[in-house]
């Protein structure tokens, strides 16, 4: 039996790609060996390196396609290793050089973007840990939506969607919300939980009271599984099954993968100051464990030195071209703050003569059934806007009779969700609007308003701008009573919410108090 035969036996992955994983492990390797070297410099610059997670990343990222979406989060440089991208353009964000292809130098490392041909689409992600899985799951929400309409071409490889999690961040409650979501809808997600043990300094039996396979369990409608991580092949094929699976049947996954933390937490928080189990941790390191592995199977040691060589050169060489690259300029810091857009000034009559004169919920009302007329891919969706009631201020009413359940619908009340998924939503394709029922109930989207969706533009330097609207209805019935919803926006401070938003300038607010035209 030749060597491609037996490789390909194992897990179903030829020699070709083996290597390829084995040179790409040892350049995430090399990274971490030179980012520590070159200390004085890249401590400058907050980073997290993937070292130890490097066999579960690298599986995800070479079984990713170019209609599929990636959500990466910050220890994964092996994942943009493995879908294609080089060290170089890795370093230019390490570095926030000008060039940097995900943000312009605006972000950390490894909290990447891409809209690149021939490449997985990867949206916005903020900084805060777990905070990426209310957008990624809005991505496969509007995918569902979009095949389910016909908007999308239908065939053998449907689009998937790939969100990175580490195992701390699980205990978020907006993680919850979008398992929930994901389960109820049954979208085409696959959550990859990386379990090193560690949040920072806190272990996992300080923080949590299962693992995330352990949790996923309880959301009914998620498939999980738990393998272990420093293991490629068996990283390799649990994914490659389960991706080859949702191209014909969508529906959510949850790899749970255990991992070792081989590097420090962030390069601003060493693992000497309080990590005593680094002896044992190191003999879990997915690199040798492969290496092994591979010599085993029949490949040479000349192969294997031939990949760690060229692996140094190119890091080594990449860092110094990253080095030399230009900086950003002071002129840099204004672009892309908004998107750009032909509607500049309010054209047609507001007041047609011999018309009949209408109050403000109804011209919203009418507003979006011109919108959803004319764009299927709109939808709107919220706290009791679907077709029995058609929102608490009747805000909505007829819209879901006239354009159908599919597109009006009510959702769980999960604020977070209802705000953060327009963001995956309008990377997708579509044309979200979505309301919150009541300005009392805001407060839980706002982290998602601030962090997900008013940043998402701009610091994607201009790929990602996000399309949504989303109202808010403020007031209670009748505008009448003792202090009638008393945590309302108004009650706390008038507008004072309001003019919060508004400082978010990166985004654009109407405030519109439509309890006082009914």
């Amino acid at each position: 039996m030749s060597l491609s035969e037996t490789i390909t036996m194992k897990a179903g992955i030829s020699a070709e790609l083996l290597l390829k994983a084995y040179r790409l492990m040892c350049t995430a390797k090399e990274m971490t060996v030179l980012y520590e070297e070159k200390v004085q410099i890249t401590s400058k610059y907050v980073h997290a390196t993937s070292r130890g997670h490097e066999a579960i990343q690298l599986a995800a990222g070479l079984l990713l396609k170019e209609q599929d979406y990636l959500s990466a989060y910050y220890r994964d440089d092996s994942m943009l290793l493995g879908i294609g991208l080089r060290p170089y353009e890795l370093m230019l964000q390490l570095l926030a050089k000008r060039d940097d292809p995900f943000s312009g130098g605006r972000t950390y490392y490894c909290h990447p973007s891409l809209n690149r041909k021939g490449f997985p689409k990867i949206p916005h992600q903020s900084s805060a840990t777990g905070m990426q899985a209310i957008p990624s799951t809005g991505v496969a929400m509007g995918i569902q939506y979009l095949l389910k309409q016909g908007l999308l071409e239908k065939n053998d490889d449907l689009p998937i969607v790939i969100c990175s999690l580490g195992d701390a961040c699980v205990t978020e409650g907006e993680v919850a919300e979008a398992f929930q979501m994901a389960a109820l809808k049954q979208f085409p997600i696959i959550y990859i939980v990386q379990d090193n043990g560690w949040d920072i300094s806190a272990t996992a039996a300080e923080t949590r009271a299962m693992n995330a396979y352990e949790y996923a369990k309880g959301f009914k409608g998620i498939e999980a599984v738990s393998i272990d991580g420093t293991d490629f092949f068996q990283c390799y094929e649990t994914l490659n099954g389960i991706i080859s699976s949702m191209r014909t049947n969508p529906r959510p996954y949850l790899v749970h993968a255990e991992v070792p933390l081989l590097n420090h937490h962030t390069s601003g928080v060493r693992k000497e100051w309080y990590r005593d189990d680094l002896e044992e941790a190191a003999k879990r390191d997915p690199l040798p464990k492969l290496r092994l592995e591979m010599l085993q199977m029949g490949i040479s040691v000349a192969d294997l030195e031939e990949m760690e060589a060229l692996a140094y050169t190119t890091v080594r060489g990449d860092f110094e071209e990253a080095m030399k690259a230009e900086n950003p300029r002071p002129e840099d810091l204004f672009t892309h703050e908004f998107a750009p857009t032909p509607v500049l000034e309010e054209k047609g009559i507001r007041s047609p003569a011999g018309a009949e004169p209408t109050v403000m919920v109804d011209c919203a009302l009418f507003a979006i059934q011109e919108i959803m007329s004319k764009h299927p891919e709109c939808l709107l969706y919220g706290q009791d806007v679907g077709g029995r009631l058609g929102g608490v201020f009747r805000e909505a009413a007829t819209l879901a009779q006239k354009f159908g359940d599919h597109r009006v619908f009510n959702t769980p009340i999960q604020e977070a969700f209802i705000v953060g998924s327009t963001v995956g939503m309008s990377v997708s394709g579509c044309k979200p609007i979505v309301e919150v029922q009541f300005a009392d109930y805001i407060w839980p989207g706002l982290n998602q308003l601030f962090t997900e969706v008013s940043r998402s533009c701009y610091l994607t330097n201009g790929k990602w701008p996000i399309s949504c609207i989303i109202r808010v209805p403020i007031g209670a019935y009748g505008s009448g009573g003792p202090l009638p919803f008393i945590e309302c926006g108004e009650r706390v401070d008038k507008y004072s919410w309001y003019k919060n938003l508004l400082s978010f300038h990166r985004c654009r607010f109407k405030r519109i108090d439509e309890s006082r035209l009914l």
